[in-house]
């Protein structure tokens, strides 16, 4: 009862978030048209924005906490605990990155993803919990947290890449219209999705050699070559290559422009195929 109920409190302040970082992004805009002294000053929706979603994220904390003690066990073992994990790492994703960039559109999609991926969750929040002996390693724990969380920190990537190809396409079109004014600079997006997959690459590296580390455990009821073998950490690696490919092209082949944000986006529908590929070693049940 104290889970879903702390659940419901931290999708409450992401929706709130959610809807400030949109105020303040169409207010803000410089097409947006004046209503005179007796108006609210956009910037003060601007202030609520961030507050709201790291009190989000504290209650989500809690509640993925309160979950954990309330069932004995890891938050990993369900559905709800897995999807409320991503959507917590993407919430203290862009609350991290945000501060110096001051991107009101990017938040209001970011923050709107992770209310979607908690609202998901939710559905699944009386599905069945898995009882296996290998949720209670550590090991285990800290190889899912951490690639869970680049997910997240990825589709902040993703998402301010997205908005890069709106822009580049409005620029190209000579089209300066609202949705222009609104969106932040190429250079500003371009920047704000390299660093966040500059951030999440580590994690998904460290997730993945955790479990492979955890695979080559003889106690384990699949040998090891299943767990590598097993579609989900096929595509996990794919991701992890196809991310690896987007600093090399970046950093040593100067690529520039679109093609690095197609690349962005190309690996997270690769990441997303994770939670949706079928599995015979990561059921956990």
């Amino acid at each position: 009862m104290i889970p879903s109920i702390l659940t419901a409190i931290a999708f409450v302040c992401y929706i709130a978030s959610m809807a400030c970082y949109g105020a303040t992004a169409f207010l803000l805009a410089p097409a947006s048209p004046a209503l005179g002294e007796s108006a609210v000053p956009p910037q003060n929706f601007g202030r609520f924005a961030r507050p709201l979603l790291f009190l989000g994220a504290f209650m989500q904390f809690c509640a993925i906490g309160a979950w954990c003690m309330t069932t004995r066990r890891s938050p990993f073992a369900s559905s709800f605990g897995s999807l409320s994990v991503t959507a917590w790492a993407i919430a203290l994703a862009f609350g991290a990155l945000e501060p110096r960039k001051r991107l009101p559109a990017v938040g209001a999609i970011v923050v709107s993803t992770a209310c979607l991926v908690l609202f998901a969750a939710l559905l699944q929040a009386k599905h069945p919990i898995a009882d296996t002996p290998i949720l209670l390693g550590r090991l285990v724990s800290l190889h899912v947290i951490t690639t869970l969380a680049s997910f997240g920190i990825f589709a902040v990537s993703s998402v301010c890449a997205i908005l890069y190809l709106i822009q580049n396409k409005l620029l190209r079109q000579h089209r300066k219209n609202a949705i222009f004014r609104k969106l932040p600079p190429l250079e500003t997006l371009d920047k704000t999705a390299y660093h966040a997959a500059a951030y999440a690459l580590p994690l998904l590296t460290l997730g993945l050699l955790l479990g492979i580390f955890r695979s080559l455990d003889p106690s384990l009821s699949h040998p090891a070559k299943a767990w590598l073998e097993d579609p989900h950490a096929l595509t996990a690696m794919l991701a992890w290559c196809v991310y690896l490919f987007y600093f090399v092209a970046r950093l040593a082949l100067s690529w520039r422009g679109t093609r690095l944000q197609y690349l962005l986006i190309f690996a997270l529908l690769i990441v997303l195929s994770v939670y949706l590929m079928p599995t015979a070693t990561h059921r956990f049940s």
